[in-house]
């Protein structure tokens, strides 16, 4: 079954093509809907090319994309459109999009012709997750608000039974800067599912963060869940398997990960609030940290300073520093992040 659904990922309600891309199975219908939907990826009807970042292209019409959109209304027949296309008569337009994907661009047009996504009707996985949530942040862009209403619909749904796919959702949308709201509700209210799935769970949790991802989930749970649970999250970030790496080097990208594990320790983790004997018994398990001392050393976080949420005013500089979203300051000098600490 899973097979199957992965074959008709990309072709589901669509008919079969030739090299020149006519179809050989279209029949006519009743339906205006089924109709419709039967010339979606048809390239001798098309008149306009959707170019992605990566190069892929969709062949589409601009009539039917107006018709749903506004936006494409306005690319294509808006004022001063004519003008602006430049396409010798014969020829089909070519529109470029820089900020997406064909994968992406294939998904909106489908979505004009056949009023539904195939990627919302196949068994959910962590790659589902990160193209949904690109697909949603494109529903916007793109004004197709009953799109947007689908992937709500399949976010409910899917998050909720799988809530280790929120992880790859909120990282995926940091990078758009827009974090799909359903999926930080799960991490908040379901922290140890979400992060720290079971085996037989859908989605790796925290291993689908990248250290932007890790830091706002961690400054998302440190006022609401046990320290002990977010000194687990960092340990199991950490000890990812070679499986688990994108990159050429583990033993590197271990090393890089371990050193910054330890400053997200140190800065997240109060011990003050973690039970003394659950403390002792997390240490004599820990990889990274071996006593008390070990998460209170400040040499830990030298050329890197976490800002507060709190600052009293004696404490408040003048100096204007670069600041991320999720509060933290990168320094340039080292001796100004040891002044800073010791301070």
């Amino acid at each position: 079954m899973r097979n199957e659904a992965q074959q008709s990922f990309w072709r589901w309600r669509r008919p079969n093509f030739t090299n020149t891309g006519t179809p050989t199975d279209s029949t006519p219908t009743g339906s205006a809907a089924d109709a419709l939907a039967s010339i979606f990826g048809d390239v001798e009807l098309s008149d306009v090319i959707l170019k992605g970042s990566d190069g892929g292209t969709v062949n589409a019409v601009k009539a039917v994309l107006a018709s749903r959109s506004t936006m494409f209304r306005s690319k294509f027949f808006g004022k001063g459109a004519r003008e602006k296309d430049l396409t010798i008569p014969g020829e089909k337009q070519v529109v470029f999009y820089k900020h997406w994907d064909c994968r992406i661009l294939l998904m909106i047009v489908e979505y004009c012709y056949t009023d539904s996504c195939s990627i919302l009707r196949i068994e959910p996985s962590e790659d589902v997750a990160r193209l949904v949530a690109q697909l949603r942040v494109a529903s916007k862009a793109f004004k197709l608000p009953g799109l947007l209403d689908t992937i709500k619909t399949w976010g409910w749904r899917t998050i909720n039974r799988h809530p280790a796919l929120a992880c790859a959702m909120i990282d995926e949308g940091m990078k758009r800067d827009d974090i799909d709201e359903l999926a930080l509700q799960t991490l908040q209210l379901k922290a140890r599912a979400a992060m720290l799935p079971n085996q037989n769970a859908v989605g790796s949790g925290v291993l689908a963060l990248s250290k932007p991802g890790l830091l706002f989930a961690l400054r998302t749970l440190e006022d609401t869940t046990s320290h002990i649970l977010i000194l687990q999250v960092i340990e199991r970030w950490v000890d990812f398997s070679p499986e688990d790496s994108n990159s050429d080097s583990p033993s590197r990208e271990r090393q890089t990960r371990e050193s910054f594990g330890r400053k997200c320790a140190v800065r997240f983790v109060k011990i003050a609030k973690i039970n003394p004997t659950t403390f002792e018994r997390a240490m004599g398990q820990s990889k990274m940290f071996s006593n008390r001392n070990d998460l209170t050393a400040s040499s830990l976080m030298e050329g890197i300073k976490f800002t507060e949420k709190a600052t009293s005013p004696e404490n408040v500089s003048t100096e204007r520093r670069p600041q991320t979203a999720i509060g933290l300051t990168r320094l340039p000098v080292l001796d100004a992040a040891r002044r800073t600490i010791s301070q």
